[in-house]
């Protein structure tokens, strides 16, 4: 295949997978390169519910969400990709209206809440199961004939020379290959329970956007969380910080108290005050899609959708000439 029809998409996290899949349906000869697999990104420690957290209201935003939130019922038919729909509870102590993202959810409200919240409201959403979900579309890849190349990508002007379309899905990597400053590690602590018998479902209240609590019931599992430390890259959790974090999920969820513990998970957000996609201003053929920080799951297939309308070879070839 010539260049011109050959795509590189930089990263294998699940913004990374998403974006390559999309690209290759849309007709291109897609190579992912990254330095390791999904399962030792960043993406493989996330709780992975569809979940507007921490976002005012923004149209794109909730564009790409609602088409991410699709793409992953559609995917939830399917028990090998790890992707499950349940119920989520949403606890609110400075509101009594759902919030903005609930608007056309039809979310129900639950009257009965742990005391100190103003309002509770309930929709159905897509969870992925990392564990299955991440291999599901590496699988996906492979059958689709993309290969992933393991090495270190030195820059984007020289990976640009020899595509017709790089995109940049590197995450905090971006903070060297794209040079934004911007891109900022934002620790989250999680930990991993054993399931229960009988469902729990989906729990969260983010008012402090410091300590995000939420319960969230995968397949195998169960996932307390958490923290939203700016700076802070310390893998070492004291065991404090781990009751705390059970002791405010039991508060919205008693049973969460009892759940037998699995393992503590660490994980670092690549955030950015927004999510950066657009096409590059000097590299006309790289397109960036990064700075997701907790929202990857939640976006990943609107955005990878995104990337395909701004790389269509007609737009790329005007670029390029202009």
């Amino acid at each position: 295949m010539s260049a011109e029809g050959r795509a590189v998409v930089i990263g294998a996290g699940v913004s990374g997978l998403t974006t390559a899949l999309e690209l290759a349906d849309a007709g291109f000869g897609v190579e992912i390169v990254a330095c390791e697999r999904a399962v030792a990104t960043t993406s493989a420690l996330a709780a992975a519910i569809w979940h507007p957290f921490y976002q005012e209201p923004d149209m794109t935003y909730l564009r790409r969400a609602a088409a991410t939130r699709d793409r992953l019922a559609a995917l939830a038919d399917d028990p090998r990709t790890g992707v499950r729909i349940r119920p989520l509870t949403e606890y609110l102590r400075r509101e009594a209206t759902p919030p903005w993202w609930m608007n056309e959810m039809n979310p129900i409200e639950i009257t009965e809440r742990p005391q100190g919240y103003l309002g509770a409201f309930r929709v159905t959403v897509p969870v992925a199961d990392t564990s299955q979900y991440l291999p599901y579309l590496e699988q996906a890849a492979a059958a689709r004939g993309i290969p992933t190349v393991r090495r270190t990508v030195v820059s984007l002007a020289n990976e640009a020379a020899a595509a017709g379309l790089v995109v940049n899905c590197s995450g905090f990597g971006a903070s060297r290959l794209a040079g934004d400053g911007s891109i900022e590690l934002v620790r989250g602590v999680v930990l991993r329970c054993a399931a229960p018998e009988a469902a729990l479902g989906c729990h969260i209240d983010d008012s402090d956007p410091q300590r995000p609590t939420y319960v969230i019931e995968r397949c195998e599992d169960v996932v307390l969380g958490g923290t939203a430390d700016p700076g802070l890259v310390s893998t070492i959790t004291p065991p404090e910080v781990v009751e705390e974090i059970r002791d405010r999920c039991a508060t919205l969820v008693p049973r969460a108290a009892k759940l037998r513990a699995l393992e503590v998970g660490v994980g670092f957000r690549p955030a950015r005050p927004r999510v950066r996609l657009e096409r590059d201003p000097e590299l006309g053929n790289v397109v960036h899609n990064y700075g997701h920080g907790g929202g990857g799951f939640t976006l990943s297939w609107g955005c990878a959708a995104d990337v395909v309308s701004l790389a269509r070879p007609s737009t790329i070839d005007i670029q390029r000439r202009s």
